[in-house]
């Protein structure tokens, strides 16, 4: 007998069988013409859980395939098949389309390439009943921890900018973006506001954000700081010259009475356990100290301000942890002006914690940053350093910013993405995280873009 062939039992050998076996109460008809497979596994000692993957066998079409695909880059060229049947068979042909056309007598063991489908013929004990199948493995074709950065859109508003800020906002109902442009030149499409006005504003909806329309913008002051506007309690806060103001609607700024003297704000504390606050820097005398502001705009200083602490540049992120709110700062520059690689947390606005600084150089000190939640772990990237270079760097953490190390290789942005610090970076809701602007050095106008980028496995 040829090596590696099963041999036919015949149906005249079986219903021989049959008659020797008794009086004919047991009916062998069925269980000698049936050749389905009744199960499928796939292994291979060093495939983890390839044997733990589970095969749907449709027996109407005659279909053999995993509904859950295997991970990326899984090899599946050389593995052993063990198959189970309902009665048994006699013989199986098969037919691997990775090695060409050939069928072969297969003997159960050996091992097949499955890089392509797999065609099985299984014969049953009458020698003549055969039932079709092809088997398929299902393996992801796309690396699921790789992120996918696209230029999104590009000439969003025509201005030459010399500073930008978008802030996500529910406008009449819908979840929209507010883009707050700076700018001391001149520029056509303007609807509102005389040439001579630095400010303007445009907004989009939140599921688009390739089409901008810019909205009437009224009492907002030449020199307010927009990188600093802040979403607290469903209203707009910004810094003006040591002034608050704040707008209901985006569009209609006024100033707010009855506050100290603004330095910074830092972001918010959402309420959870305590009141939900507007963290800030403040001055008086002398001195500056952190400060909050509660929703019903009442103000509680808190302790002084360390020399080391940022005051402008950084970047800052509101987040959950244990049941408790917290707001960190990253970045950034201090009030005389250095560049900063520290990091700070919160959970009141009056005293913060020093989580990382110089002594980790976890990453080089710059200002203009981008900080926001992703995927479960803090992503900061970009910014300008010392020598007035914009970067394009991301960095990761995953305890809440008290460590931080490189993004791998699969996170990092393209070439032909423009190194930039002052842009809006935001997460939307398709998981999407999102760029907007930036500049490429201090003094160098706004980048008119946005770019996007996803992680495969977040889809």
């Amino acid at each position: 007998m040829k090596k590696g062939i099963v041999p036919f039992i015949t149906g005249f050998i079986m219903m021989l069988m049959a008659s020797c076996l008794g009086s004919g109460d047991i009916d062998t008809t069925t269980e000698i013409k049936d050749a389905q497979i009744s199960s499928f596994v796939l292994s291979h000692d060093s495939i983890t859980g390839l044997s733990s993957a589970k095969f749907t066998i449709d027996q109407v079409n005659g279909f053999i395939f995993n509904n859950d695909s295997l991970p990326y880059g899984t090899q599946v060229n050389k593995v052993i098949c063990t198959l189970s049947y309902t009665t048994g068979v006699s013989a199986i042909k098969v037919v691997q389309e990775a090695v060409g056309d050939t069928v072969i007598w297969w003997n159960g063991t050996d091992s097949l390439d499955f890089s392509k489908p797999v065609q099985f013929t299984t014969v049953a004990y009458d020698g003549v009943t055969t039932k079709n199948y092809t088997a398929w493995v299902n393996i992801h074709q796309i690396i699921p921890d790789l992120m996918v950065w696209e230029r999104y859109a590009g000439q969003m508003t025509g201005a030459e900018a010399d500073e930008q800020k978008v802030i996500p906002y529910t406008r009449e109902g819908e979840d929209a973006y507010l883009m707050y442009v700076k700018t001391f030149g001149v520029y056509p499409s303007n609807l509102y506001i005389s040439e001579t006005s630095a400010n303007r504003l445009y907004y989009s909806l939140a599921t688009d954000a390739r089409n901008w329309q810019e909205l009437p913008l009224n009492g907002l002051p030449d020199d307010a700081d927009i990188f600093q506007i802040t979403l607290f309690e469903n209203i707009l806060y910004v810094p003006v010259a040591g002034k608050l103001y704040s707008s209901i609607n985006g569009q209609e700024w006024t100033k707010v009475d009855d506050t100290p003297e603004i330095k910074a704000l830092l972001g918010v504390i959402r309420e959870k356990r305590l009141p939900a606050t507007l963290a800030t820097i403040v001055k008086s005398g002398d001195a500056y100290f952190f400060a909050g502001m509660n929703k019903d705009k009442q103000w509680t200083l808190g302790e002084t301000l360390p020399d080391h602490f940022p005051v402008s540049g950084f970047s800052s992120l509101s987040y959950d942890r244990m049941s408790n709110e917290y707001l960190t700062v990253v970045a950034g520059e201090d009030k005389n002006g250095r560049l900063l690689n520290t990091t700070w947390a919160t959970a009141d606005a009056l005293s913060w914690a020093f989580l990382s600084g110089e002594q980790e150089n976890f990453f080089e000190k710059k200002t203009g940053v981008m900080l926001t939640s992703y995927d479960d772990k803090f992503y900061l990237t970009g910014g300008i350093n010392d020598e007035d270079k914009a970067l394009k760097d991301i960095h990761v953490s995953i305890d809440n910013g008290i460590t931080w190390a490189p993004a791998d290789s699969l996170k990092l942005f393209p070439e032909d993405y423009t190194a930039r610090g002052y842009a809006s970076l935001h997460v939307d809701a398709g998981k999407y995280m999102l760029v907007f602007g930036g500049k490429t050095s201090r003094g160098a106008k706004t980048l008119d873009e946005i770019w996007r980028g996803r992680i495969n496995r977040l889809k």
